[in-house]
């Protein structure tokens, strides 16, 4: 892998670990427009989360070699981020435990990979186990790892990032519970709960413009989030429709230290009456200019962390 590629893949697990915090109409009025009070929620760095995210530590991977181990665990990370999944190698005081063992055994044509995942709560209890396996065509009898390659380990990140996503509450296949919201998500909890219902029965809503982004993040924000939406059952308007709900972007950057910058995007969700529902929020810092070009998958990323968030604030007739 290069350079740019991987500088690419770390923009894009930077910008998915982007926190959230979603602010009810009453609170935004109380603080200014969403932001003092509600800035205390928010979360930076590759190891953020957003709401309502089950963080699971990966703990040291047993049986394959360090290159391998290495590759999966930043595997998990990327898998994660589309099954509402936060793994942090390496990481203590998570909601959950990830532990692995791996075994590579020669086949008639090259090997076969078997993983075995034990998954415990923060009191050691195991909760689940993951378990499969693939195969690696270029495997040798006399070294059955040396044909593993960035695709299977992929496919092994994936497979078992599914599994847990649909055995852990929170996940993206699976539902929230008690306990998760208790957990950072409780502010868009409370928030949704709290905001008053609109009177106009909305027939949509319509993702606008974003301002303030640099490159091509104008119009590739903008599609990354209405395909995110459209994915979780969003029902999208255009923009000659009326009493729609609408979900404004606005990128702001500053300056940092040590050749960084600081990115904030605000998504505001107003309502068929021109009233501010709340906004969704999310900040980082990132090397400077590194997002004066085309976005790609880091747009995806960004938006795929925020709605989530925005659709709490929202009806659940839109």
């Amino acid at each position: 892998m290069d350079a740019d590629s991987r500088h690419v893949r770390d923009l894009v697990r930077r910008v998915a670990g982007l926190a959230l915090a979603a602010l009810a109409a009453a609170s935004l009025a109380g603080c200014g427009g969403g932001s003092g009070s509600g800035m205390s929620g928010l979360l930076s760095g590759a190891s953020g989360m957003f709401g309502g995210s089950p963080k699971v530590a990966v703990a040291p991977i047993i049986g394959a070699p360090e290159k391998v181990t290495k590759e999966l665990t930043q595997a998990l990370v990327v898998a994660g981020q589309d099954r509402n999944l936060t793994f942090l190698p390496g990481a203590s005081g998570a909601d959950y435990t990830l532990r692995g063992y791996l075994l590579a055994a020669p086949e008639r044509r090259g090997s076969k990979i078997s993983y075995i995942w034990d998954v415990t709560d923060d009191q050691g209890a195991r909760v689940t186990r993951v378990s499969g396996e693939t195969t690696a065509p270029r495997g040798t009898r006399s070294d059955p790892w040396r044909g593993v390659n960035s695709a299977e380990i992929r496919e092994i990140a994936n497979k078992t990032a599914s599994q847990l996503a649909a055995d852990l509450p929170g996940g993206r296949s699976g539902s929230s519970s008690p306990a998760v919201a208790a957990a950072p998500a409780a502010t868009a909890t409370t928030a949704a709960a709290a905001r008053p219902k609109p009177a106009p029965k909305p027939s949509g809503v319509l993702v606008a413009s974003v301002s303030g982004a640099p490159g091509d993040g104008r119009r590739s924000l903008v599609t990354a989030l209405k395909k995110r939406l459209y994915k979780d059952g969003v029902k999208l308007a255009n923009g000659a429709a009326s009493n729609v709900y609408t979900v404004k972007g606005i990128v702001k950057l500053s300056s940092a230290s040590a050749g960084k910058e600081k990115i904030r995007i605000d998504w505001q969700v107003i309502d068929p009456n021109g009233k501010r529902l709340g906004t969704v929020s999310q900040q980082n810092t990132i090397p400077k200019g590194s997002l004066n070009g085309p976005w790609g998958a880091i747009a995806d990323a960004a938006a795929g962390a925020a709605a989530d968030g925005i659709i709490k604030l929202l009806p659940k007739s839109s």
